[in-house]
């Protein structure tokens, strides 16, 4: 995962799949003329882009629909699979047309919303992808989801060496042969409320991001917006 503050990119000129993020989560914020000088650079590696992400606004769906609305007509001539940012509010929202549907929005609302949104994502024939996975926990529970791929800055913090060591025990662990795969269970749109309930020994666990799962019965048997210049 790259995105516009980040310089090196040398992997990608070599050919390693990327995708990128606008940088709107940051503590710098999302900056609109960075962001299309980062995807200009990028032009040249389209055939190896996984997909990058159309601006968003964290934490609220509504104006993260309207800021996709304006930006993705413009941004799709620019060759690139676009990913729209699922954030708080977007279950009450309908899925707009997308290359990939990518699970952002705040850890309670992810634990209460996010299986189910990433279900509907997937039926509706978009790849799926997961922000912010930092812990062996919640690796485990995209085993029980509809998730293609995800991203997250452990390795950042926890140093290279060691972090994809740790990282590639997580994989081994969830590669295990499971009980039951995302096929056999149904998602349900739960509440905050709910998942707290289903978590009674520790609130703060709401924040994990676990889904809140059934068995499927066959299992069981723009004007406020820059614009975004197109490709030349």
């Amino acid at each position: 995962m790259t995105g516009p503050r980040m310089g090196n990119t040398s992997s990608i000129r070599q050919g390693r799949r990327w995708a990128s993020d606008c940088d709107a989560l940051s503590k710098h914020g999302y900056d609109h003329e960075s962001y299309v000088r980062h995807l200009g650079r990028l032009q040249a590696h389209q055939a190896t882009c996984a997909f990058v992400v159309v601006p968003d606004v964290p934490g609220d769906g509504a104006a993260t629909l309207s800021a996709y609305l304006h930006y993705a007509p413009l941004m799709a001539s620019d060759g690139f699979p676009l990913a729209y940012c699922l954030q708080d509010g977007a279950e009450h929202l309908e899925l707009p047309p997308c290359d990939v549907a990518f699970l952002g929005g705040t850890d309670a609302w992810r634990a209460a919303q996010g299986a189910w949104l990433l279900q509907e994502a997937h039926a509706a024939g978009c790849r799926t992808h997961v922000g912010r996975v930092n812990s062996a926990r919640r690796m485990r529970h995209l085993t029980f989801c509809h998730a293609d791929s995800c991203d997250g800055t452990y390795v950042g913090y926890r140093g290279v060496e060691r972090g994809l060591r740790e990282i590639g025990q997580w994989l081994s662990q969830v590669h295990t042969p499971q009980l039951f795969s995302p096929a056999d269970l149904q998602a349900t749109r739960g509440s905050a409320g709910e998942v707290l309930q289903s978590r009674p020994a520790s609130p703060q666990r709401v924040s994990t991001g676990a889904p809140l799962l059934k068995l499927n019965s066959s299992a069981e048997s723009g004007s406020l917006f820059p614009d975004f210049p197109h490709a030349s």
